[in-house]
């Protein structure tokens, strides 16, 4: 395979190469190609991946450039990665949400919606330069929010996407965590999904041949249950802890839990209590602590890329390169990184499941074809074949659809630079929907981001 990496200067992409080169077949007499504005990052990453032992033992070249263009000839998948928005700008949105009661991020809220404004006019740039050089290769989205891109892309372009969530492997830890109280990752566990990224349902599963919900069951019986220690990220315990114990609430109240837990995710699902959570001790920023975080940001960075490069000119024994991803983040290969399993099922390896963002096109019943959902799939050379047998749970269909609702026309808006398809969208989405306070914050996160969308968007105000 041709596979080119945008933003391949990011530190996701030599565990996820690394992965995939030691599938032989994905590489073998092909070309990783390389794609970042920052010159000397992506260098160094090239120079990694070829020092690395998977590439030892193929044929394969390794090129990095600034010109998207140049890297996209030929290619079979088109891989993009790359944080959207500046900064500050994205401070200040998330800032101007809280002081209104909101939550913000990068996802399903409204800071993330005109957030998406951006994005989307990079994205739709790739997608059609796709089309001129690679026209049948699959564009694989890792930038937020994912769902909002891939309704852009596939409803308006000719070039298939699939938008894909690091949280693919979350159940895989929590899951474990859940039933077993181990606080360690399980490729144990099978299930099928269906929702929007960040907040999907397991409809069902199962676990070495026994039940999900059969095994969730008999683990909430028992007295006393509590979340096991997390020895894995012990600065996440807080948070972690909470998430499971609203899945133990969710099974109790509804009978389903969370795909996986996104932080985003639970305060649409569970909005006061989780606003309280994850906000209720928040000190807000003025732009002056804004600007200072961001320098700091920039230096921490800095030295990050500094210690990054070192290795170059390390001799670096089979122990550093056989640590594990929690240990080694940066070098280790990851298996589990979905877009891992995408390369082989588009490499023909083997057909692959998945759940990502798409179209939803008669997978999931009660949605238009169009709608852009998060759902299971099997993934192979021919394309996508959804699992059987979808259906949001009845009582959270209707969140879902506001949610599914507001984010395909978030990708309507972008395509046409429509600002009353803007003004819809933003009306669907469906916290405090079409409150004062609501409509407010649109019109302050319009003027917050207006040097970094297309001007036509402002117009927007005039139909909230």
């Amino acid at each position: 395979m041709n596979v080119t990496f945008i933003g391949g200067g990011s530190y996701r992409t030599i565990p996820i190469v690394r992965a995939a080169m030691q599938e032989k077949m994905i590489f073998d007499n092909g070309e990783i190609r390389l794609v970042d504005f920052n010159l000397e990052r992506v260098e160094t990453v090239a120079k990694m991946i070829k020092k690395t032992p998977e590439y030892k033992l193929i044929n394969c070249k390794v090129t990095f450039t600034d010109k998207i263009e140049e890297a996209l000839p030929g290619a079979n998948m088109v891989s993009v990665s790359f944080p959207v928005g500046s900064y500050k700008t994205c401070e200040l949105s998330n800032e101007a949400s809280l002081k209104r009661g909101f939550f913000g991020g990068d996802q399903l809220s409204l800071s993330g919606a005109v957030r998406s404004l951006t994005g989307g006019a990079i994205l739709l740039d790739i997608a059609r330069k796709m089309e001129k050089y690679c026209p049948d290769a699959w564009l694989v989205d890792f930038a937020n929010p994912v769902a909002v891109y891939s309704g852009l892309i596939n409803n308006h372009t000719k070039i298939k996407a699939l938008g894909i969530c690091g949280g693919f492997v979350n159940h895989r830890w929590d899951l474990n965590r859940f039933i077993f109280d181990k606080d360690e990752c399980s490729n144990d566990f099978k299930v099928v999904s269906a929702g929007v990224n960040h907040l999907s349902y397991i409809l069902r599963g199962s676990c070495r041949g026994q039940e999900l919900y059969e095994l969730i069951e008999k683990r909430l019986a028992q007295k006393n249950w509590e979340p096991c220690p997390i020895t894995s990220y012990p600065n996440a315990q807080v948070h972690i802890h909470y998430a499971l114990r609203l899945m133990a609430e969710m099974y109790q109240r509804f009978g389903k839990i969370i795909f996986s837990t996104e932080w985003d995710g639970l305060c649409n699902l569970f909005f006061e209590k989780s606003m309280k959570h994850f906000c209720g001790n928040h000190i807000s920023k003025t732009t002056a602590m804004i600007e200072d975080a961001f320098n700091k940001a920039v230096i921490a960075r800095r030295e990050r890329d500094i210690n990054f490069k070192s290795f170059i000119d390390k001799d670096l024994d089979q122990k550093f390169w056989d640590m594990d991803f929690v240990r080694n983040p940066d070098f280790a290969a990851n298996p589990n990184d979905v877009t891992v399993i995408i390369l082989k099922a588009l490499a023909g390896v083997s057909r692959e499941w998945l759940a990502a963002s798409y179209p939803n096109r008669g997978a999931v019943k009660g949605f238009k074809d169009r709608t852009v959902l998060e759902y299971s799939m099997f993934l192979d050379k021919n394309g996508i074949t959804p699992e059987p047998d979808l259906a949001v749970p009845d009582c959270f269909h209707g969140l879902i659809s506001s949610l599914a609702t507001h984010q395909t026309l978030l990708g309507d808006a972008v395509a046409a630079k429509d600002p009353k398809i803007l003004a819809q969208a933003l009306f669907a989405y469906p916290i405090c929907q079409n409150t004062d306070n609501s409509r407010e914050l649109c019109r302050e996160l319009l003027k917050i981001h207006a040097k970094e969308i297309a001007p036509e968007f402002q117009s927007a105000k005039d139909y909230l």
